[in-house]
């Protein structure tokens, strides 16, 4: 350490103000320094009186027990906030078998897919499907507290099978397995236990149904011959359309998926209306039908019921 350095620290040094590990430093230098040692001796011939030196040590003696009291506030603030950071972390790292009423639990029909959803009561929750070890048929449903702190939007928890007919679905491996009459998705909750029923379930995965209006994209095409074209076309990969005739004027537009890419060219479907005018349209025999106006053709879907009406269809077709 330099010599103005270690003179600068004399005068607490000599006053007992210095720490150990100065007062240590400043001894060891003193033994090799003959100048600094004849300074710190011209020091102590011209230093205060024993009296005025003990007076300034009780003058400081209040700060340094300001000191403490610092330090023991900084510690006690550290380990209140390690308790609290501990106890929050316990408090929303817990997780628990949730009860069978905090769940609502729904099914939802894709093709031949379906996926159970489980969606907590609680909007400070989360929930997790636990499969057991070796069965992907027993699952048990967990909850969580959610950190406000670090929310997510994901609080619902899911599950999913895909059929391949009402006989057979795919494991989580992607392999073929037959079903049969005993065969059930088995639900733990905190306080009993559901069996869903993997027949039923495919069963209705490979009913024809409705299709989703959200899925279909309807438009109309006019033709030279006097015919109007109402198309439906598929706006999801591997979903074909059907439509299914219900009555003169109401057809029900109908969803198959096939995943193994043997699709059509054309996935979609079309009915039409031949006009001879604005009020007169050909019937399926080649007769014509004087239009009253009230016609409507009625298309359903899973979601809604849509109505065209075919007076309008007449009356933009003239046009």
């Amino acid at each position: 350490m330099k010599c103005e350095i270690i003179r600068d620290l004399l005068p607490s040094y000599v006053d007992g103000l210095t720490s150990r590990e100065s007062d240590r430093a400043i001894e060891e230098h003193l033994k090799d320094c003959r100048e600094c040692r004849a300074y710190l001796d011209e020091m102590k011939q011209e230093v205060q009186k024993p009296e005025m030196t003990e007076a300034n040590k009780k003058a400081i003696r209040p700060f340094k027990k300001v000191k403490r009291i610092i330090w023991k506030a900084v510690g006690l603030t550290v380990l209140i906030c390690a308790l609290i950071f501990g106890g929050l972390s316990y408090y929303y790292g817990k997780s628990w078998n949730v009860k069978s009423g905090d769940v609502n639990l729904s099914k939802e029909y894709v093709g031949k897919i379906v996926t159970i959803k489980f969606a907590p009561k609680d909007k400070n929750i989360r929930l997790y499907a636990e499969t057991e070890s070796g069965d992907t048929n027993v699952i048990t449903v967990r909850a969580s507290r959610i950190n406000p702190l670090n929310k997510s939007n994901h609080r619902n928890a899911y599950c999913g099978y895909t059929f391949i007919d009402e006989e057979t679905v795919l494991t989580p491996e992607g392999k073929a397995e037959q079903i049969s009459e005993d065969d059930v998705l088995r639900i733990e909750y905190g306080d009993k236990t559901e069996e869903l029923s993997l027949k039923e379930m495919a069963e209705e995965a490979c009913r024809e149904k409705l299709a989703s209006s959200e899925d279909v994209e309807m438009t109309y095409n006019k033709m030279e011959n006097g015919m109007v074209s109402i198309d439906f076309q598929p706006k999801l990969m591997g979903l074909t359309l059907t439509a299914e005739k219900k009555g003169e004027y109401e057809i029900e537009i109908i969803e198959h998926y096939d995943d193994t890419g043997n699709l059509p060219d054309n996935r979609g479907v079309s009915c039409g209306y031949t006009f001879t005018d604005g009020n007169t349209i050909l019937g399926a025999d080649g007769e014509e039908i004087k239009l009253t106006g009230q016609e409507v053709l009625t298309v359903k879907y899973r979601d809604k019921t849509e109505e065209i009406s075919i007076k309008k269809l007449a009356e933009e077709n003239a046009q």
